[in-house]
């Protein structure tokens, strides 16, 4: 087993975050750095050294301290908000890391796609916006239907098909981005960019020490009704056309160059439009939402343990070992409201199952699909199959499975509004 690695952040749901710790712990010993050690995470943690994520100066000088007297192998986060910090700390202690400058500028879509503007990289057309009247200029320059989203943090967004939308959508998404502004230490910002049309996919890419750029799998996303636009499915298939485009191939490889990122593993967005691909979002680190578990039951490739391989200068395994399909189905509620009721019929009598997971309580009020966050998940199911079809079907028939009752209440509605 190789020397420590320092982890920055853990995040909140087991439900989430466990399988990257778990195939991370597996080949390498975790130092954890965060606030708090969930009883979820303990068993895969060598140690836990208590420190304020928010404040980078102060969990630097904390993790110098225990530099000094233990050996660290790398240093490595999965959480886009702590990117810089751990970049900085790597650099710090002689490790290795992808300069933090760069990294910030991944932390920003305005700063990425300007990045990648100046590169030619093709992407939307898209404008930035402090204030709603700002908003409502550009969409009505850029064209409706417009995407309107946070600069910063997790891609708060909705879709936007009249100016009145927009000023309503961007009252919505500040008060968002300002609560979780306030532990990014950053101001929110907002995109407003032209909606695409063609088909959501993401480039799972492993940026190798030389600077190459391989994609190991592409995710396959569809979307849930707008304005929220949720991910409501993701597909992994290993042997996806799209992994011998090559037009994508150089898209996304270009991307990367123009970004400064000189190693680890990226999650990359794209729009397939009649124009070609359009990059959507990056993020550099290992994607969320199950997808490192996909890609792992569908390729073999094991994205958290390759991630924690190139930050301690282990040459990674990209070998494909699995030939299958592997998808994500995520349950939202169809109205808004307190949950009365909920539960999985007969879960484990699907031959291609996976795992079902319940993401919400009884007691809790969540909001209906179309203006619904990632909070207001009800459950998922993970399946797997020869092909994407077989996923497809399977997810279909499972979602039948999920019985929930929810009693309107004026509270959920509000957050309709």
């Amino acid at each position: 087993m190789s020397n420590p690695l320092l982890l920055l952040g853990i995040g909140d749901q087991a439900a989430y975050s466990e399988f990257s710790l778990a195939q991370i712990a597996a080949a390498h010993p975790v130092v954890l750095a965060d606030t708090t050690a969930p009883a979820w995470a303990r068993p895969y943690l060598a140690r836990h050294l208590t420190v304020d994520l928010s404040a980078a100066a102060t969990t630097t000088a904390a993790v110098e301290i225990y530099a000094a007297n233990h050996e660290l192998g790398g240093v490595l986060t999965y959480m886009g908000q702590h990117l810089v910090t751990a970049a900085r700390i790597a650099r710090q202690l002689g490790l290795r890391g992808t300069p933090p400058e760069g990294l910030a500028v991944c932390a920003n879509r305005v700063a990425v796609r300007r990045l990648l503007a100046q590169h030619k990289v093709p992407l939307a057309r898209w404008a930035e916006a402090r204030n709603c009247e700002a908003a409502a200029s550009h969409a009505d320059a850029i064209g409706y239907p417009v995407v309107i989203m946070s600069s910063i943090g997790n891609a708060n967004s909705g879709l936007a098909r009249t100016r009145s939308d927009v000023l309503a959508m961007f009252a919505r998404l500040n008060g968002q981005a300002l609560a979780e502004a306030s532990h990014l230490n950053q101001l929110p910002g907002f995109l407003v960019e032209e909606q695409l049309d063609g088909p959501q996919i993401a480039a799972e890419v492993v940026v190798m020490d030389d600077g190459d750029a391989q994609i190991v799998a592409i995710t396959r996303t569809t979307l849930g009704p707008p304005p929220a636009r949720q991910a409501i499915r993701h597909c992994v298939y290993a042997h996806d056309s799209l992994l011998h485009n090559r037009l994508l191939r150089q898209t996304v490889a270009r991307a990367v160059k123009a970004l400064g990122v000189t190693f680890g593993v990226l999650h990359i967005e794209i729009t397939l439009t009649a124009r070609g691909p359009r990059i959507t979002d990056v993020s550099a680190h290992l994607a969320g939402d199950l997808i490192p578990l996909l890609v792992k039951r569908a390729t073999g490739i094991d994205l958290p343990q390759v991630a924690a391989d190139l930050a301690t200068r282990r040459p990674p395994n990209l070998a494909l070992t699995r030939q299958r399909a592997a998808a994500v189905h995520f349950a939202y509620p169809t109205d808004s409201g307190c949950i009365e009721q909920l539960t999985v019929t007969a879960p484990a009598y699907h031959p291609l199952v996976d795992r079902v997971v319940i993401t919400q309580e009884v007691g809790h009020r969540v909001v209906k699909t179309a203006q619904a966050s990632v909070d207001d998940r009800l459950a998922h199911w993970v399946v797997l199959g020869d092909a994407a079809g077989d996923c497809h079907t399977a997810l279909d028939q499972m979602a039948q499975d999920l019985a929930v009752e929810i009693s309107i209440s004026a509270a959920a509605l509000d957050r309709t509004a």
